[in-house]
């Protein structure tokens, strides 16, 4: 008897120290266990960077249809598990009308909302440097054609009201805030008469929504951002100062896109009324689905996150973050070039019994896998003293 109530008391000081150590990592628990707490996952990927091989190698000449879910399917799972799913849509969904193009000036078939839907996505992010390729008759139109299949977006707006209405979704109890903004528009302006149609990064605009968010009840803020050198595998100082300003602002979690290839993730420790909290940035998620077929942009990251309220104190709290890398696979099938995007470690894996896989493929698997391993994805350097918010 003695000795259950010394185990008991050494696992009651043991939970209390580790919910109370600052340096905890990022996986332990704020507040400690026990609690009633509800929890969600939310998962996000970057750039659907939409080239002309991609969306042709999908094309259907029976239906005219252009069925990307197939692309898809092998992460598919990824995204129904989570009880959210964002993604950067960086084309635009202007109608067939316009011609279907790649880059510079991007226009994908509609098709692809619904069919990203069907796969378990749920929202897209619509301000990035092509959200003006095919003018604001383009921005609109795919703001429309996203409706339409039921995603949700941020990022881009019809109108001054839209763009004040903060956007703040409750999944599971959980009030999520999202923001969306880019860093560039590739020279191409934002229309003078229609200042609301691009978000751009401006910090006076993003105080305000983050104000909004929290006015509006948000319990986390997401903020996503298109900004960063294309191709560089590390943060500018750009980066990081926009990042560790978001943060004292109130904002949780950064997810970065535009690089088309991953850089380092950053968490760190937020005290905020004396209560440690774990705050996270991706700086890159890198490329989800491309034709960029060179090394570091044929991969990407997939982050689950894993966010908790604790329902008698109403505070919420990032818990835990699970990188998954993805790489994009092509293969030759029916007289052309097809598109797979593959979780890295579940594929090797399996990768004896994947008969579309070759020694090469196998041996690029493998090599994403040790180019985006912990120790590059989380290094020393971004490691930082703890914030303290008023």
């Amino acid at each position: 008897m003695l000795l259950q109530v010394l185990m008991s008391l050494l696992a009651a000081w043991f939970l209390f120290f580790s919910a109370h150590t600052p340096d905890a990592p990022l996986g332990e628990a704020f507040p400690p266990p026990g609690t009633r707490e509800v929890s969600i996952t939310v998962a996000a990927v970057g750039d659907f960077l939409m080239h002309m091989p991609v969306v042709y190698s999908v094309h259907n000449p029976d239906t005219g249809r252009f069925e990307f879910r197939r692309i898809f399917e092998p992460v598919q799972d990824l995204f129904q598990a989570a009880d959210y799913a964002i993604a950067n849509l960086e084309t635009t969904l202007a109608g067939p009308e316009r011609g279907y193009s790649g880059y510079p000036r991007f226009n994908c078939p509609a098709d692809l909302a619904a069919e990203m839907r069907a796969v378990g996505l749920d929202m897209f992010l619509t301000a990035n440097n092509h959200s003006l390729d095919q003018g604001a008759a383009g921005v609109i139109a795919t703001i429309d054609h996203l409706e339409a299949a039921g995603l949700d977006r941020v990022g881009t707006y019809r109108s001054q009201e839209e763009k004040d209405r903060p956007f703040v979704r409750d999944i599971g109890g959980i009030r999520l805030g999202v923001m969306n903004y880019t860093a560039s528009t590739n020279g191409l302006p934002v229309p003078a008469d229609k200042p609301y149609l691009v978000n751009v990064i401006d910090r006076d605009e993003m105080r305000n929504e983050i104000a909004a968010l929290k006015t509006t009840g948000a319990d986390i803020i997401i903020a996503c951002l298109h900004f960063g050198e294309e191709y560089s595998r590390h943060p500018n100082d750009a980066q990081r100062d926009l990042v560790h300003w978001l943060f004292s602002e109130g904002v949780d979690i950064v997810l970065g896109s535009h690089p088309h290839v991953v850089q380092p993730t950053e968490t760190r420790t937020v005290l905020k009324d004396g209560v440690p909290r774990k705050k996270f940035a991706a700086y890159s998620l890198g490329n989800f689905i491309s034709n960029q077929r060179w090394q570091h942009a044929d991969s990407g990251l997939l982050v689950n996150l894993v966010i908790k309220k604790d329902l008698d104190t109403g505070v919420t709290f990032l818990a835990d973050v699970d990188l998954i890398p993805i790489w994009v696979h092509t293969y030759h099938a029916a007289g052309r070039v097809q598109y797979r995007v593959l979780p890295v470690e579940k594929t090797l894996a399996a990768s004896r019994t994947d008969p579309l896989l070759t020694a090469a493929d196998v041996q690029r698997l493998a090599q994403v896998a040790d180019e985006l391993k912990p120790g590059f994805l989380s290094p020393a350097e971004l490691s930082r003293q703890p914030l303290r918010v008023r």
